[in-house]
C-alpha cells in the first residue's frame, strides 16, 4: 500500500514536470525610446468643420483704415516784383486760381514772404489729367475770339497766342482764358494768361497758353475768356510810363527781331514796384508769332528814363510788325496802424 502510493506520488512529480516543460515561454518586450518629431502638430482634417464659440465679450478687431496718399501742397513765398500775374505765369496757373485758392490774401497788397497755396498737382505727367474747367464768367465783351495760332516747339510741346483785343472805354485787368485741343474724341484744356496785368482800352494782347507733349498730328483748337475784372475809375494801381525812341531791327529772314527804346516815368509819381515792356510780333497775315516781356532789373524814379531791348523768336513766319506795351506799379508803402 505504502509502495503503491509513493509511486504514485512520483509519477504525478514527473507529469507535472513534463507538462511545464511542454508550456510556451511568455515573450521578452524590450522597450524603445519614441523619437521626438519636428515641425507642428496639425488636426487632422474632418468632413464637417468645426466651430469653436467666442466668448461673450470678445469685441471684434477693427481694421485699420487703408492710408491713401494726397499730393503735398504747393507753397509759393513771395519775393519782391512778385504779383498774382508773374506767379501764375510761373506755375502756368491763371491769377484768378492762385486769387481763389488764397481768399484770405489781400492781392494787390502782398507783402515779401507772403505764403500762396498754388492750385496745382505735383505729377510727373501732367497732360494726363486734364485741367478742370472753371465755370465761366458771364462777360459778354471779348466773347468772340479769333481762332488761336498755335505752334509746336522743339520738345514737342504746343504755343498757343490768342488776340484779345479791348474795344471798350474801360480798360480790364486779370484777364485769363481757356484754351481747348480736340483730338478725336479726346480733349485736353489749358488755362491761358495775358503776359501783363492791364489791358488798356483801344490795345490788344494775347492770351498765352502751353500744352504738354505729345500733341497729336491732327487737332482743332479753340478759345474762350473765362475771367476778368473791370478797374475801376480813378485807381492809382498803374503808373503812367511814357516810350520813346522805339527801334526794331529784323533779321535777314524775319525770325528774329530786336526791339529797343527808352522809358520815362512821368513827374511827382512814386518809384515803380515792378516795370514790364511787352512786346508782340505779328506775321503779314496778322498772326501772332512771338511773345516776349521785359522785366526792369530795377526800379524807376519820378522823372528817370532807362533804356530797355527786347529779343524776340518767331515760331511761324518773318516778323512783319511789333506791338509794345508796357505797365508799371507804384511801391505799396506800408500802412501805419496806429
Amino acid at each position: 500500500m505504502r509502495k503503491t502510493l509513493l509511486v504514485t506520488l512520483v509519477f504525478l512529480v514527473l507529469a507535472g514536470i513534463l507538462l511545464g516543460a511542454c508550456a510556451p515561454s511568455a515573450p521578452v518586450v524590450i522597450l524603445t525610446a519614441t523619437p521626438t518629431l519636428d515641425g507642428t502638430l496639425r488636426p487632422y482634417p474632418s468632413p464637417t468643420a468645426t466651430h469653436t464659440p467666442l466668448p461673450t465679450d470678445y469685441v471684434s478687431p477693427t481694421p485699420s483704415p487703408t492710408v491713401t496718399p494726397t499730393p503735398t501742397p504747393v507753397y509759393y513765398e513771395v519775393l519782391e516784383g512778385d504779383d498774382m500775374f508773374s506767379i501764375g505765369w510761373r506755375f502756368n496757373v491763371s491769377p484768378y486760381q492762385i486769387m481763389t485758392a488764397n481768399p484770405t490774401i489781400n492781392p494787390r497788397a502782398m507783402g515779401v514772404g507772403t505764403s500762396l497755396l498754388i492750385p496745382i498737382t505735383p505729377n510727373p505727367n501732367p497732360t494726363e489729367t486734364p485741367m478742370v474747367e472753371l465755370t465761366p464768367t458771364a462777360t459778354p465783351v471779348f466773347s468772340a475770339l479769333p481762332a488761336p495760332d498755335c505752334y509746336p516747339d522743339a520738345l514737342g510741346g504746343l504755343w498757343c497766342f490768342v488776340l484779345v483785343e479791348n474795344d471798350q472805354d474801360e480798360p480790364v485787368e486779370n484777364l485769363t482764358g481757356v484754351v481747348t485741343l480736340r483730338y478725336g474724341e479726346e480733349t485736353r484744356r489749358e488755362s491761358a494768361i495775358l503776359p501783363l496785368n492791364l489791358l488798356p482800352p483801344g490795345t490788344s494782347l494775347p492770351l498765352i497758353a502751353y500744352f504738354q507733349p505729345p500733341i497729336p498730328a491732327a487737332f482743332t483748337v479753340s478759345a474762350r475768356v473765362d475771367f476778368l475784372l473791370p478797374v475801376m475809375p480813378g485807381n492809382q494801381r498803374y503808373l503812367p510810363v511814357s516810350m520813346q525812341d522805339q527801334l526794331i531791327k529784323l533779321g535777314q529772314d524775319g525770325q528774329m527781331a530786336t526791339v529797343s527804346g527808352w522809358l520815362t516815368l512821368a513827374a511827382n509819381q512814386p518809384a515803380t514796384r515792378y516795370l514790364w515792356v511787352n512786346a508782340t510780333a505779328f506775321d503779314q497775315d496778322g498772326h501772332v508769332v512771338a511773345v516776349r516781356r521785359w522785366d526792369s532789373p530795377n526800379q524807376l524814379s519820378a522823372g528817370e528814363r532807362i533804356p530797355f531791348e527786347v529779343f524776340l523768336y518767331s515760331l511761324g513766319g518773318p516778323i512783319d510788325r511789333v506791338e509794345l506795351l508796357v505797365e508799371a506799379q507804384p511801391v505799396i508803402e506800408p500802412q501805419d496802424e496806429n
